[in-house]
């Protein structure tokens, strides 16, 4: 029996169980990924989001019951199952990456039920391996699910043959893959995340001023080349919004008549979120970005953006995010700073001065 003939039997007898059971089975012992089967769960019919999450929640346990296997068994039957050398490897992999390393392995073909193992081994912090689990698995489980979606409308997988492709299409029909899958807890849920974006990069950025002048600067100049980008090329390339455009559309946020190329929300929450990863903290910055690809992913939900104009607020965000983290930009945030004291000092010489004047009269 061929993976496509497993895949339809998965689907058809078991649904989601069938996927749950899978994801939980390969994040401890069985070799087979469950990847191909969520991409066939999407294919044939199944709700790719639903697929997901199942997937992922079965993936966790099964992390956390392999988490278990190794620290109750330890290093003898790991070195059975798994060899001398994984042992060895997985110890360097853990000294050097930690809770990261959880996140790659989930997100990466590395294979994730030895790290569960070794997690368990050497007693990483249990709450801290499932975060980093979900961190990883969540994003790779959503895309390939996405995937089993985009199969369904352009291949068909028993004469191996693309159909109906045409590039200039790829976008809408991407647009309606996301937004035509809601429900009403995810209409409140994504609403939220889209409008939390002014409020909290605005209070992040107040916050570290205060903590830290020279990184609130930074942040704060990040910020302004973002939103600066974003604006010169909503000004150069008008791309009307969905709803304008576009029928059926479930449009949950306002109805505004400028440019949606690119999304100005997304790339203020990665141009935080990346500043924040490499200039501040790498834990705080870990969870910017699981909140920044929820913005740009509900920006497309909530109807107001393509997922191209997403993708491009997303590449600003990053290089707005990285590139005042440079070495050289040190130089222009320190002639800010002296700046800034120097007007103080200047407002300070003024208002003595404005003191003995009123003494003399």
């Amino acid at each position: 029996m061929d993976l496509y003939a497993i895949a339809e039997s998965l689907v058809s007898h078991y649904g989601y169980v069938g996927i749950f059971l899978i994801s939980f089975t390969e994040a401890f012992i069985q070799p087979i990924p469950p990847d191909v089967f969520i991409i066939g769960a999407s294919y044939f019919g199944l709700n790719p989001i639903i697929t997901a999450i199942v997937a992922t929640v079965g993936t966790t346990l099964g992390g956390i019951f392999g988490y278990f296997l190794g620290y109750k068994l330890g290093h003898p039957i790991f070195v059975k199952i798994f060899g001398e050398k994984h042992l060895k490897k997985g110890e360097e992999f853990f000294d050097k990456y930690g809770v990261y390393g959880v996140v790659l392995a989930g997100f990466s073909p590395l294979p994730y039920k030895v790290i569960a193992w070794l997690a368990g081994i050497f007693e990483m912090d249990l709450t801290l391996f499932a975060i980093g689990t979900i961190v990883g698995r969540l994003p790779r489980f959503l895309a390939v699910a996405y995937f089993g979606n985009v199969l369904q409308k352009y291949y068909d997988i028993k004469t191996m043959n693309f159909e109906n492709i045409k590039i200039s299409n790829f976008n809408y029909y991407l647009f309606y893959l996301i937004n035509s899958h809601y429900n009403p807890m995810l209409d409140i849920f994504m609403i939220i995340i889209s409008k939390t974006v002014y409020p909290l990069v605005g209070i992040t950025a107040l916050t570290l001023l205060i903590k830290n002048k020279k990184l609130g600067i930074k942040l704060i100049s990040s910020l302004i080349f973002a939103v600066i980008s974003t604006y010169v090329l909503k000004y150069l390339i008008y791309e009307p919004r969905p709803y304008l455009v576009l029928s059926n559309v479930h449009l949950l946020l306002y109805k505004g008549l400028e440019s949606s190329f690119p999304s100005g929300h997304t790339a203020l929450a990665f141009a935080t979120a990346t500043f924040l990863f490499f200039g501040y903290s790498k834990k705080v910055g870990v969870i910017f970005l699981i909140w920044a690809f929820l913005v740009g992913y509900s920006r497309v939900y909530v109807g107001v953006h393509y997922p191209i104009d997403v993708l491009v607020g997303m590449i600003i965000g990053v290089v707005c995010g990285y590139v005042v983290n440079h070495q050289s930009f040190e130089c222009f945030v320190e002639k800010i700073a002296s700046y800034e004291n120097k007007i103080k000092e200047g407002v300070k010489t003024i208002f003595k001065l404005d003191n003995k004047s009123q003494k003399v009269k």
